[in-house]
């Protein structure tokens, strides 16, 4: 088993973060994962919204000649999770992606990709985040993505009267 070191501690990126150290030590702490390894940007992050980038290269294409579409939804989900542990309600100690769903309507084959993400429902148990993603040559949109998260609480401490994987 490979081991992960966790390089962000929640209560670094919590409410009381100062939003520009903040959006600091997102992008220092992707180094060594997937993230790191495709380039994202952060370029604003606090509660509730998160926004970023990446320069499309060679790495982020498929074998056919295509800008990979796991390349953006990874974009997505990134910016969805870190915007999510931003945004985390007393008590939570994290969280876990329980759905999403991207639909490609647009291409990009150079430049960069820019994505921006918002909480659409913060709840107790669970929080929702849309993400658009556009081609910054063109200005227009290329995905669109939505993905909820279960939040996690230490054993005991759940949130209210709700049990461990409820949601709300």
């Amino acid at each position: 088993m490979t081991e992960v070191p966790h390089k962000l501690a929640l209560h670094e990126i919590g409410a009381g973060a100062h939003a520009g150290r903040l959006v600091d030590r997102i992008n220092a702490s992707q180094a060594g994962s997937l993230p790191g390894t495709l380039e994202f940007q952060w370029l604003e992050a606090g509660r509730g919204q998160i926004r970023g980038r990446f320069e499309i290269a060679a790495k982020h294409f498929s074998p056919h000649g295509l800008l990979h579409g796991a390349s953006l939804v990874a974009l997505a989900d990134t910016a969805c999770g870190f915007g999510c542990l931003a945004s985390l309600p007393d008590g939570a100690i994290g969280f876990a992606t329980s759905e999403l769903k991207t639909n490609f309507i647009g291409a990009a084959r150079e430049g960069g990709v820019s994505c921006e993400a918002r909480l659409v429902h913060g709840g107790r148990t669970t929080q929702v985040w849309d993400a658009e993603i556009k081609s910054e040559a063109t200005g227009k949109t290329i995905a669109l993505f939505r993905c909820t998260q279960m939040l996690l609480y230490p054993p005991g401490k759940n949130g209210g009267d709700a049990a461990q994987g409820e949601r709300s």
